[in-house]
């Protein structure tokens, strides 16, 4: 029961979180968590910083840095307006988790179902059913879909109104290919996390400074917008070379020395044509999302609640 409402929560994956997601990696007998999604967020508005306290009280979150630094084909240039970076020691999708089980007193946890694939919404006298992958159904009074716009859309039942449909389809997103490479060791480096301005490479992290717990260095990897766009329909074994080369070229020759290297392809990683509010609705048929009036997590996250505000209104009326 959240706000005196049953909430019965629907995803596709193994565990919450989306794309802020934590790739779990078996190696030498040691399992090892590396964000191959978003990799940290911001708390600059009000209703984040409000919960950010218990959040790192209870372990879940901690500041990882507080600037970030630009690396082009110059080298390593200073960026001003530092402020801080937070991360889950635990990986990313332990936000989610937290989220889920509750942060005040005698909350209790909402109901999750994972695994579970929506393919088909469908209007009933009640309110929304919606229909499963294998054939099962869920049903409630109202719906909030918390998926990419162009996913949205693909799903089976015409129940959306003609502006909805033009509000969804208005919103556009890019893709990104990510690489984990794990090693033995590391050169110093005074960074733990880099923008990049390359026509291949947006983005390097070292995932290990953000562990609680000693493991072995891993670098992460994201490839700019226009070059996973070029190259998205590829194999990972065909997009990891060029971009270990531009790593190997603008880190230097210990990317190559690396034990492990995969890759992971996100079709819809990042919005670039938002839908102007903090989220859509049609009666209680709700979206949210970070193409929802502000990107990344806690623009996710301000959707999310500004979503729910609407559908607890609705419903008490």
């Amino acid at each position: 029961m959240r706000a005196g409402l049953r909430v019965h929560v629907l995803d596709k994956s193994r565990g919450v979180s989306g794309r802020a997601a934590t790739r779990w990696i078996e190696l030498e007998g040691k399992t090892l968590r590396v964000d191959h999604g978003a990799q940290y967020f911001t708390a600059k508005g009000a209703n984040l910083r409000m919960i950010l306290p218990e959040l790192v009280g209870r372990g879940v979150v901690r500041e990882w840095t507080q600037g970030l630094s630009l690396l082009t084909e110059r080298g390593i240039e200073a960026r001003g307006s530092p402020h801080p970076r937070y991360i889950c020691p635990d990986g990313m999708s332990a936000l989610g988790k937290a989220l889920v089980q509750g942060l005040e007193a005698g909350e209790a946890p909402l109901s999750v179902e994972t695994k579970a694939t929506v393919q088909e919404l469908r209007r009933t006298a009640a309110g929304w059913e919606v229909g499963l992958e294998g054939g099962a159904a869920r049903a409630g009074q109202a719906l909030l879909l918390n998926l990419p716009a162009p996913q949205a859309l693909k799903l089976r039942g015409e129940v959306f109104q003609p502006a909805v449909q033009e509000a969804l389809a208005a919103v556009r997103f890019a893709p990104c290919w990510a690489a984990i490479l794990v090693f033995e060791t590391l050169p110093y480096t005074d960074w733990v996390g880099l923008e990049i301005r390359h026509p291949v490479l947006a983005w390097a992290a070292l995932d290990h400074t953000k562990r609680n717990l000693e493991g072995p260095p891993v670098l992460v990897l994201h490839a700019s917008p226009e070059w996973s766009t070029a190259h998205l329909e590829e194999p990972p074994e065909a997009v990891l070379p060029p971009m270990l080369e531009a790593a190997r070229q603008l880190l230097g020759d210990w990317v190559g020395r690396y034990r492990l290297a995969l890759a992971h392809r996100w079709r819809y990683a990042q919005p670039t044509v938002l839908h102007p509010w903090r989220f859509l609705a049609q009666d209680n048929l709700v979206f949210c999302g970070d193409w929802c009036g502000g990107a990344r997590i806690e623009g996710a996250l301000e959707s999310g609640w500004a979503a729910a505000d609407y559908l607890i209104r609705s419903l008490q009326n």
